[in-house]
């Protein structure tokens, strides 16, 4: 038995014979046999059914016999990828979907990669006034779902798009599984812009609607599976939600969980060249009580709206402490918010989202009693469209890092001002769903190639939560351990 299998799926009016060609090669490639079961799952789709006994089970019915036939699998498989054609895509995505539904998202997470080639995401319209007037009288429930713009399909697509390819962690209702979705270039089926749709990981490869499964001369269709499959393999699981994480509303009173004063841990001397290094710190605690740092990072959606002020969010807590307030604590001047307005104002995005990972500077308002002297408003999280849910490229988070460096080099040089030290939040850490280490993972990857050319900053990190902070430690250390290990140990530093 071996640790992987991929399970293939095929489409309306077909049967596991349409895999044969690309089985028996597959079957052959070296490693994919040492790695893979080759499963194949089949479903009743007949063109034709006058038996008043047998009924043309629907996509519901099908994903439901899909979930069984992947609980029945060997725990040994301990990944899945699986490949579809056509039609299996959306028996796919509603089994997904119906299992999210479900509260059974933990259930998912074996399964590293759905590879999908024509599938009908936005439906077909080859020959839909025949297809209308044979299934009508057939009744064919499998073929109405392939119709243009059927709610079901686009309601089970919305879901897959929040709860699988924009998810950031495992949860009841969220799975992170890569989606690939290919497309055929000649396919009069399916058109290529209905095979891509909204999925973010797309292509288009050489064929027809049938032959873009068949192994061609050109070996593309092998190499687009090999890469696929080596990533299901080597991709690490995804992590488990953060939600099981104290809330503020549970334990807030008691200090448990919002560290109510500052706390500074630092500085720790990391090299991150051969001959330099760079000094961390990290605050826990109000961000009101940040002091003596020249540039503070606020994480933002993609249009650069602030929380409000009695949001206890980066975003909200730095638009409270920059505020010019008069002697009641009343707001007389939102100089954060007001000045991010006017920058959206200027660059023709107010009311328009902004590309990830973009960056906009403010003044620091009262902040700069505390020697503060800008912030810089990151566009990190993505708004779900119908929901109140955040999803996060990991894109934006390393585009921004990198962005932070390269604005704050320019205002050094045309704004003569004294920049030196940067503090950083944990990007979608909050809203974004995006978990604790996986964000500081991404910004330390960008952080190590911007210190290795220009080491002339110090970094903070900051965060209000007790468990952030203590994280933000122990990850900082084992950083310091490995970038010692790659450049001390030379003898390089």
């Amino acid at each position: 038995m071996r640790r992987a299998a991929i399970v293939f799926v095929h489409g309306l009016f077909s049967s596991s014979a349409t895999w044969r060609d690309l089985k028996a090669q597959l079957s052959g490639t070296p490693g994919i046999a040492q790695d893979f079961d080759l499963l194949f799952f089949d479903y009743a789709t007949p063109r034709l059914s006058w038996n008043p006994l047998r009924k043309m089970p629907n996509i519901d019915t099908v994903a439901e016999s899909l979930k069984s036939y992947l609980a029945d699998q060997p725990i040994s498989h301990e990944r899945l990828v699986i490949v579809t054609h056509s039609q299996g895509g959306l028996v796919v995505q509603r089994f997904l979907s119906r299992m999210l539904a479900e509260g059974r998202g933990w259930e998912l997470a074996r399964i590293r990669r759905v590879v999908m080639f024509a599938c009908p995401n936005n439906g077909s319209e080859l020959f839909l006034l025949l297809r209308r007037g044979l299934m009508g009288v057939t009744r064919n429930s499998q073929e109405r779902e392939l119709r243009p713009l059927q709610a079901s399909v686009q309601e089970t697509q919305r879901r897959v798009m929040t709860g699988v390819v924009h998810a950031q962690y495992v949860s009841r209702d969220r799975c992170p599984i890569p989606v690939v979705s290919y497309a055929g270039e000649s396919d009069n089926v399916v058109s290529p812009s209905s095979a891509v749709s909204v999925f973010p990981e797309s292509a288009v490869m050489p064929g027809d609607h049938f032959s873009v499964i068949k192994p061609g001369e050109d070996g593309r269709l092998l190499r687009a599976l090999l890469g696929n499959l080596e990533k299901a393999l080597r991709e690490p699981f995804p992590e488990e939600s953060i939600s099981s994480a104290p809330t503020y509303s549970q334990v807030g009173a008691h200090g448990e969980e919002f560290l109510a004063e500052h706390q500074l841990f630092g500085p720790v001397a990391v090299p991150t060249s051969p001959w330099a290094t760079t000094q961390f710190f990290i605050h826990g605690g109000p961000l009101e009580q940040l002091s003596d740092i020249d540039v503070i990072v606020s994480s933002e959606n993609i249009y650069l709206q602030m929380s409000q002020f009695f949001k206890s969010s980066t975003s909200g807590s730095l638009r409270r402490a920059a505020a010019i307030k008069g002697a009641g604590g009343e707001i007389l001047e939102d100089v954060a918010g007001d000045s991010l307005i006017a920058w959206l104002r200027d660059h023709a995005r107010y009311g328009l989202p902004v590309q990830i990972g973009t960056i906009a500077p403010t003044p620091s308002g009262a902040l700069a009693e505390r020697n503060v002297s800008r912030i810089y408003h990151a566009a990190i999280v993505t708004p779900v469209d119908g929901t109140s849910d955040y999803t996060v490229n990991p894109h934006a988070i390393t585009r921004a890092t990198h962005n932070v460096f390269l604005l704050a080099r320019r205002e050094r040089h045309e704004l003569d001002l004294p920049l030196s030290s940067i503090c950083l939040p944990l990007f979608g850490s909050g809203r974004g769903g995006i978990t604790l280490s996986r964000s500081f993972d991404l910004v330390w990857e960008a952080l190590m190639t911007e210190l290795s050319n220009d080491s002339s900053w110090s970094i903070h990190f900051a965060t209000r939560r007790r468990r952030s902070y203590d994280m933000l430690k122990e990850r900082l250390l084992a950083k310091k351990q490995e970038n010692e290990a790659r450049w001390v140990n030379r003898g390089a530093v």
